[in-house]
């Protein structure tokens, strides 16, 4: 059976996301918050693809990929620029233009419910009530929240790599017996296929705000689109017509720019293991970033709002 293990499970000897490896600026993060080494065999494997005659020697690499790890790290902390990066990306084989997933993500055969997306979360993860509303919500996890908000937390997260040894709650839910109709799993599937999106919201229709694929893009009216001035979920598609799963309502439309930022700084992080990674895998395999960003700037333009 083939292994869903995701790109950023924890290394073994990296437990947890213990408060002193955490920065102030970004309190509410999970394993993203550690330390995360690159992978020296898929740069050169991709020394190979691209035909770069001169790859560094592992040491250096090793070196290289550290300063890229401490300048992510004082980005998030307000201590330096976002183009602070930008000088290490191209010794690393990250740089390059933006790549897309070609795949398409399916046609679900049933319409599965955030209410069953939260309880096959807590099902297999059981923590999700602590750990989610912080990795999804950001600051305002400190607040009180509203069950159906908690709810959506945990159909969110049901997509988020977090279960030993880094598989997310539906995978692992598929896998165990007895396992579920194969509705079921060919469904979530295709939900977990289906990157989450930033959407702009007018009606029942939706547009990304964020750079996709063009088989991610919402055509046509989607079931249950809040109505608020955008939304983050993940639009499948059904035979009934396309609608809008793990959603987080916004009630205000954040900037594209300060998102897409956040977005593409986890996505050059991600390829440092794997550089074929597309933007559409960085938003499935860290979903949790584009809804915490989005909340994180909610809670910090509150005032001026």
């Amino acid at each position: 059976m083939k292994s869903v293990r995701s790109i950023v499970g924890r290394h073994p000897d990296q437990d947890t996301a213990s408060p002193h490896w955490i920065a102030p600026r970004d309190p509410y993060a999970g394993d993203e918050a550690l330390i995360w080494p690159g992978d020296y065999a898929d740069y050169l494997r991709h020394s190979e693809r691209t035909g770069f005659a001169s790859p560094m020697a592992e040491a250096e690499y090793a070196a290289l990929d550290l300063a890229f790890e401490r300048t992510y790290r004082e980005i998030l902390d307000g201590d330096a620029p976002y183009s602070a990066i930008d000088e290490l990306l191209e010794p690393l084989l990250i740089a390059g233009p933006l790549k897309h997933d070609g795949r398409p993500p399916g046609v679900a055969t049933m319409v599965i419910g955030d209410r069953q997306l939260a309880d096959i979360a807590e099902n297999q993860l059981p923590q999700v009530g602590l750990v989610g509303p912080d990795r999804i919500l950001g600051p305002w996890a400190d607040e009180s929240l509203p069950r159906w908000q908690r709810v959506q937390v945990g159909a969110v997260m049901a997509f988020v790599p977090e279960v030993d040894p880094g598989v997310p709650p539906w995978a692992r839910a598929i896998k165990r017996k007895p396992r579920p109709d194969s509705d079921v799993r060919q469904s979530l599937r295709v939900m977990a296929r289906t990157p989450p999106m930033l959407w702009s919201v007018s009606g029942d229709t939706l547009s990304p705000m964020l750079p996709s694929a063009p088989q991610f893009m919402a055509s046509g009216p989607v079931h249950g689109v809040p109505d608020v001035p955008a939304v983050i979920g993940r639009v499948v598609n059904h035979a009934d017509g396309p609608y809008l799963s793990a959603s987080m309502p916004l009630l205000r439309r954040p900037p594209a720019d300060v998102i897409l930022r956040r977005v593409l700084l986890e996505w050059r992080r991600l390829r440092r293991r794997e550089r074929r990674l597309s933007l559409e895998d960085t938003l499935r395999e860290r979903s949790e970033v584009l809804y915490r960003s989005a909340f994180e700037w909610l809670y910090m333009t509150q005032v001026d709002g």
